[in-house]
């Protein structure tokens, strides 16, 4: 795996001042971190993202920052487990908790804020959800869903269908050296001997760009 430090993605944003400014949320607990959050904002402004794709929309708190910060003809799709479907789910243990506190939730962060129109919630077993609608048709994908070995793996697979091959996109997984995410730091670590993958220090992002190299 490669490691890149945080200054290496945000240099690759060829932009004056003003339009380095961004909206963002300001994280709690169970948020990404604010380097976090900026870095996945750069993407969408690097690959003037207007279909992005979340795998795992848990309180909806990176959903509503992909909203604030992209174009206002966007779609923003999220997916998560329904109720029905988490019945009987053997999940990793990291996971099973979120879930709960997932269906916990009256309301996702985003309701009520400008630019949720934009955001379409989509509910399902990603192991078994028929992509195919969204193939080879989104610019940003970013995966934080299931985080063991199989569940990560499989949506991998769906997403490098789903990311389009015609222009600049790019996919960013979460959890990364996560000790509680040891599976989905395996398969990642496995991914990045076939496809140029880097992780970005500090932070448990993992990336990967269509458009250019990332050197460390």
């Amino acid at each position: 795996m490669k490691h890149v430090r945080p200054y290496v993605i945000f240099h690759l944003l060829d932009a004056v001042p003003s339009d380095r400014i961004a909206s963002v949320k300001i994280p709690i607990r169970r948020d990404l971190s604010l380097l976090e959050t900026f870095l996945l904002v750069t993407a969408v402004r690097l690959v003037k993202a207007r279909r992005i794709f979340e795998f795992g929309t848990f309180f909806g708190s990176t959903t509503l920052n992909l909203a604030l910060n992209s174009p206002a003809d966007a779609e923003i799709f999220t997916l998560d487990l329904s109720r029905e479907e988490a019945k009987g789910l053997e999940q990793d243990p990291a996971d099973a908790p979120l879930t709960l506190m997932h269906f916990e939730r009256t309301a996702m962060e985003y309701e009520g804020v400008e630019g949720a129109n934009k955001i379409r919630p989509l509910q399902g077993n990603s192991r078994t959800f028929d992509f195919s609608p969204w193939s080879n048709s989104i610019d940003l994908i970013f995966i934080d869903g299931g985080h063991d070995y199989d569940t990560v793996r499989q949506d991998t697979e769906n997403a490098f269908q789903m990311v389009r091959k015609d222009r600049p996109a790019c996919i960013f997984w979460h959890d990364y050296r996560n000790p509680d995410c040891s599976g989905n730091t395996f398969y990642l670590d496995e991914l990045s001997v076939s496809h140029d993958l880097f992780h970005v220090e500090d932070t448990m992002l993992c990336g990967w760009l269509n458009f250019t190299k990332v050197e460390a």
